[in-house]
């Protein structure tokens, strides 16, 4: 199945690499927008995904709206995480594909379609990159890589972000911002970088890259809990146990310990 998964992947980057003409509109705000290669990517991913589990439920960013199945296989898809990126030629993107079975993650794949590298795991049996098994790194925190974003769907809550970034930073390495959450806590399951905090995510952004995060050794939670992915939820991850002690404790006294927004409908941003 993993293959298969891969697969069909591979076949969505190079539609996405192909595609040079495409419209671009927003999604009530002038961050967040949608191309019209994000809308035929979903499609094409449906269609070739649900073919391989006859039966199984859809969740995607443009528009499919299923529940996640509690018996049964779901598919959690981003079409194009990194939109933003991708609308201004900025080759960090990508495709992200979870499957879960009966409820919980079972499969993760993500996909750049422009540097190629393509990121998978299955629960139980290990985590790749570009078929070479990948686990996270053992850096301390002084040398450790924080990748973050600012919320900028929810800018009222970026001075407290900012406020985690300015705690962490004198006692870590450094901090990127890259711009597409799966690429990123791929990078976090590969080893490249070694936290990484987003205060409010879809499933569709980090489904499919946790899932290989968990498979490579890396550990993740939200803040007052389990990561959501059923809603949207804030989203720490790390390399080892002490370092997401730090994050937690960086995090949650930023944010009062507490998620600061109301669960939304699973299609909200």
């Amino acid at each position: 199945m993993l293959g298969r998964i891969v697969d069909v992947v591979s076949e969505s980057g190079r539609r996405v690499a192909a595609a040079h003409s495409f419209s671009v509109t927003d999604k009530g705000s002038r961050e967040n927008i949608v191309t019209s290669a994000d809308i035929e990517n979903e499609r094409f991913l449906r269609s070739r995904l649900t073919s391989l589990v006859p039966g199984s439920a859809f969740v995607g960013e443009e528009g499919d709206e299923s529940p996640i199945l509690d018996e049964g296989y779901t598919w959690i898809v981003d079409p194009i995480d990194g939109t933003m990126n991708f609308s201004r030629g900025i080759p960090e993107v990508g495709i992200s594909v979870a499957l879960f079975k009966d409820g919980e993650p079972y499969i993760g794949v993500v996909h750049n379609p422009f540097t190629g590298r393509m990121y998978s795991a299955e629960v139980g049996r290990g985590a790749w990159m570009d078929g070479t098994p990948m686990h996270v790194s053992d850096r301390p925190l002084e040398d450790c890589i924080l990748s973050t974003a600012w919320c900028c769907y929810g800018k009222e809550l970026a001075p407290r972000v900012f406020d985690v970034s300015e705690s962490l930073y004198p006692r870590i390495n450094d901090i990127r911002r890259i711009g597409t959450a799966a690429v990123e806590l791929s990078m976090l399951a590969q080893g490249a970088i070694d936290l990484y905090f987003e205060i409010r995510l879809s499933p569709w952004d980090h489904a499919a890259a946790l899932t290989c995060v968990k498979a490579a050794g890396g550990i993740f939670r939200g803040i007052d809990g389990d990561v959501r992915f059923d809603g949207p939820s804030p989203v720490l991850a790390a390399n080892t146990e002490e370092n997401m002690e730090v994050l937690l404790e960086t995090v949650s006294e930023a944010f009062d310990g507490r998620t600061p927004y109301r669960s939304g409908p699973l299609n909200g941003h």
